[in-house]
């Protein structure tokens, strides 16, 4: 005879399943996409990040074309 606890036991049996394939499945994704983009274990680049790096290099360059014209006129 089949009781209603058992019948629950079942489901939620099922459940774990899914979510167990739901995480292989995810897993499986991830090392896929690593070895698609050849890196191993690293983070994409931060768009903020790289937006700051490149912000200051063109700070330095203004910085650096300001003290190269002082130098030419102070030469003068």
């Amino acid at each position: 005879m089949v009781t209603g606890a058992a019948q629950r036991g079942r489901g939620r049996w099922k459940k774990a399943k899914s979510r167990r394939k739901l995480e292989k499945v995810a897993k499986n994704q991830e090392r896929n996409t690593m070895a698609a983009n050849g890196s191993v274990g690293c983070d994409p680049p931060d768009k903020l990040l790289l937006s700051a790096l490149k912000y200051w290099e063109v700070e330095r360059d203004l910085i650096e074309e300001r003290l190269a014209m002082r130098s030419a006129a102070a030469a003068s």
